[in-house]
């Protein structure tokens, strides 16, 4: 029962403040961009740019975004949930079509691409509120232990 009251006080403050976190702002990015982007790739399959004959896929456009706030966080300073946020749009767009980058292929419809993205959402979801309530935890914990008089 110890641990219990510091999980449960470590994760209403994580849940309820979880907006000034940076990957919290990744995971708000990354979730809705694959979503769409999966679901655009499904609905419409001839949507897509067409540039002298070559089929741009989406995860140029994830490359571009990186490669732009990549640049942008080293000048700017200021604004990083926005830039969190970006990131989280860029590595979805990248990493949904990772087994097309990888085996060199056009085919939409590979493993290695699902097996990617949920790896990465297993790790964002994991930085956001894992790594966090049990830092909080242990924390509470600690100063509970020093401040205990009985000991």
């Amino acid at each position: 029962m110890l641990i219990l009251k510091p999980l449960r006080l470590a994760y209403l403050e994580l849940i309820h403040n979880r907006r000034r976190q940076l990957p919290f702002w990744m995971l708000a990015g990354f979730l809705p961009t694959f979503a769409a982007a999966r679901w655009t790739v499904h609905t419409f399959p001839d949507l897509f740019l067409d540039v002298r004959g070559v089929h741009v896929h989406h995860f140029t456009y994830g490359f571009f975004v990186l490669a732009i706030l990549g640049f942008v966080a080293l000048t700017v300073p200021h604004y990083r949930r926005l830039q969190a946020f970006v990131y989280g749009v860029g590595l979805a767009l990248c990493f949904d079509e990772f087994g097309m980058w990888v085996k060199l292929t056009d085919n939409y419809n590979i493993e290695a691409s699902e097996d990617a993205m949920v790896i990465i959402l297993s790790i964002l979801v994991f930085i956001v509120y894992g790594i966090g309530i049990l830092r909080r935890a242990y924390i509470i914990a600690r100063n509970r232990f020093d401040n205990d008089p009985s000991t």
